[in-house]
C-alpha cells in the first residue's frame, strides 16, 4: 500500500511533454533535460519535507543492461544532484537482485509481478557504522505509474531494517489510478 501510509509526491502529471523531457533525460542524456527532472524532483522534495518531514535520499536503481547502454547510473546521477541541492544525503543501498524486463510496455498486473521480489538494500556502507546512523528514507524515482516499483523498493528496504516515510517522483502517469492514492505536489 502505498497512500496514506507512503504518502507519494509528483510534481507533474505524465503528458506528451514530461514523456518526451523524460526519454531525452534517461536515453539522450541531455543536460537540459536531466535539469528539468532534477527541478520536478527538487520540488517534490521540498512539498514532501514541508508536510511529512525529512529524511535521506534513495534512488530506484536502472536495470544494469540500461545503466550500460546509457553509460550512468541515471536516477543515482539525478538523486544525487537533487540531494546535494537540497543539503540532504543520498544512499546507494538499493539494487537489483535478479533480471527484470523493461516495464514501459506492462500492464499494472504484468509490472507487479515482473518487480516483485527483484531489489535487496545492502546494509553494507562505507564511513558508516552499520544502518543505526540512517534515519528515515525517501525513495526517489522519475515518474511513478502503477506503484509496484515503489512498492518493491519500501520492501526491500524495509525487510532490511529500514524506515520508509514515503517517496517524491518527477511526474505521475495517473493519480487517481486504481485506487491509488498518489498526492501531487504543489
Amino acid at each position: 500500500m502505498l497512500g496514506k501510509r507512503y504518502p507519494v509526491i509528483s510534481a507533474i502529471e505524465y503528458s506528451a511533454i514530461a514523456s518526451r523531457v523524460l526519454l531525452r533525460a534517461k536515453e539522450a542524456n541531455q543536460a537540459a533535460a536531466d535539469q528539468l527532472l532534477i527541478t520536478a524532483i527538487t520540488h517534490s522534495l521540498r512539498y514532501f519535507v514541508k508536510n511529512y518531514g525529512t529524511g535521506d535520499l534513495v534512488a530506484i536503481p536502472s536495470r544494469r543492461t540500461a545503466t550500460r547502454k546509457r553509460g550512468r547510473d541515471f536516477m543515482q546521477e539525478v538523486t544525487s544532484s537533487v540531494a546535494s541541492f537540497e543539503s540532504v544525503k543520498t544512499l546507494k543501498i538499493l539494487q537489483h537482485q535478479r533480471v527484470v524486463k523493461d516495464q514501459s510496455q506492462l500492464n499494472s498486473q504484468q509490472r507487479s509481478s515482473n518487480i516483485a521480489g527483484a531489489f535487496s538494500a545492502s546494509i553494507d556502507l562505507p564511513n558508516s557504522a552499520g544502518q543505526g546512523n540512517i534515519g528515515p528514507l525517501i525513495i526517489v524515482d522519475d515518474l511513478v505509474t502503477t506503484g509496484a516499483t515503489l512498492v518493491e523498493a519500501i520492501r526491500a528496504l524495509r525487510t532490511a531494517g529500514f524506515t520508509v516515510i514515503g517517496a517524491v517522483t518527477g511526474a505521475v502517469a495517473n493519480p487517481y489510478d486504481k485506487g491509488v492514492d498518489f498526492r501531487k505536489g504543489t
